[in-house]
C-alpha cells in the first residue's frame, strides 16, 4: 500500500533547508518501494544512501547509495518475518550538512488473506449493477484480538478518465502511479484512503469484511481490501478493479430515504468528537455510503 511517511527532520546544519524533502512507501506484502522527492533535490550537491538493518542478525547493509544525480526508487524484498530498521541519509556535499529519515519496518506474513465478491443484476436484466464480497479472516487465530479489517472503494472523474484499455490491463502498481489529464492538467492518480472520491467505506471489527453496494452509474470502481496488524503496524491491500457499463441513467426513484447519518469522522478517520467550522470531515451513512463536507457549527 502508497503511503505518505510522516517525519520529523533534523538538519546538522542551518544552512541545508530540508523542509520539501519526502518519503514515500509503496508495499505489496514483503515487497517495499520507497521513493524520494522534493525541491531538495534540485541541487546537484545532493546525495543519498539507503541502508537496512537487520535486528535479528545485527546486519547492516547498504541497500542503494546515489551521488549527483536525480533521485530514483529503492526496491527490496523482505525474504524473512522479523523487524528491520530503514534509514535515508540525505547529504549536501558542497555544504556539509545532512539530515536522515527512519523507518520501522515489521515483517509479518498475510496467509488466507483473500477477497471473493460476484456481480450480480438487481433488474434481472443482465445488467451486473451491484456487487456482493466478503473479505477473509485471513491470519486471525481464536482469541487475537490485533487484528482489523478496512474495506474501500472510490469512484471519480480522474478513474473515469483512465481507458478502459489501460484500466483492464495496467498492473496494481501502475495504477498507483498513473497520471490522467484531468480538467486540462496531467495529474496523478494517487488515492489515500480519506480522499473525496471514497464511496465506500467500513472497519475496523470482523463484521465490517462484508460489502453488498449496487452502483448508481457507470464508471471505474476501485476496491481495495485491507488487513491491518495494530499490534506490530503492519499491513497488506489488495485492490481489485470493476468496470460498469450498463446503468441506465435518469431513472426516477420513488419514496427514497436518506439513508441515517451513522457517525462523523475527521480526515484521518477518527471519530469527529467536536466540530470545528470550515474543516472537512467524513459523514458516514447506514448504508455505508461516505460523503466528504465541510461541517459548520449550528
Amino acid at each position: 500500500m502508497l503511503l505518505m511517511l510522516l517525519v520529523s527532520l533534523a538538519t546538522a546544519n542551518a544552512r541545508c533547508d530540508w523542509s520539501t524533502l519526502k518519503l514515500q512507501q509503496w508495499n505489496e506484502r514483503n515487497y517495499y518501494k520507497w521513493y524520494l522527492g522534493g525541491k531538495v533535490f534540485d541541487d546537484t550537491c545532493i546525495d543519498y544512501m539507503f541502508t537496512l538493518y537487520d535486528y535479528q542478525t545485527k546486519e547492516l547493509d547498504t541497500v542503494l547509495s546515489i551521488r549527483g544525480v536525480k533521485p530514483i526508487e529503492m526496491q527490496y524484498y523482505f525474504s524473512n518475518q522479523g523487524k528491520y530498521s530503514m534509514s535515508l541519509k540525505v547529504w549536501n556535499k558542497c555544504l556539509g550538512c545532512d539530515t536522515t529519515l527512519y523507518r520501522e519496518v515489521d515483517i509479518i506474513y498475510f496467509p488466507n488473506c483473500t477477497f471473493t465478491y460476484r456481480q450480480r443484476s438487481t433488474k434481472r436484466d443482465g445488467c451486473l449493477d451491484s456487487i456482493v464480497g466478503e473479505m477473509s479472516v485471513g491470519p486471525q487465530n481464536v482469541g487475537d484480538t490485533c487484528w482489523e479489517y478496512y474495506l474501500y472503494m472510490w469512484n471519480g472523474p480522474m478513474l473515469d478518465a483512465i481507458s478502459d484499455d489501460a484500466w483492464n490491463n495496467m498492473s496494481d502498481y501502475q495504477l498507483w502511479n498513473y497520471y490522467v489529464v484531468f480538467k486540462g492538467n496531467k495529474e496523478n492518480i494517487f488515492f489515500d484512503f480519506n480522499d473525496s472520491d471514497l464511496v465506500w467505506l467500513n472497519y475496523p471489527d470482523n463484521s465490517t469484511r462484508l460489502i453488498n453496494y449496487k452502483f448508481p452509474k457507470n464508471g471505474h470502481y476501485l476496491i481495495a481490501t485491507q488487513w491491518y496488524n495494530k499490534c506490530v503496524s503492519q499491513d497488506t491491500v489488495f485492490l481489485n478493479r470493476v468496470n460498469i457499463k450498463c446503468v441506465t441513467s435518469g431513472v426516477k426513484t420513488f419514496n427514497k430515504q436518506e439513508p441515517k447519518l451513522v457517525g462523523i469522522y475527521d480526515m484521518m478517520g477518527r471519530p469527529a468528537n467536536k466540530i470545528k467550522e470550515n474543516e472537512l470531515y467524513l459523514f458516514l451513512y447506514e448504508d455505508k455510503t461516505v460523503k466528504k463536507m465541510i461541517k459548520t457549527k449550528q
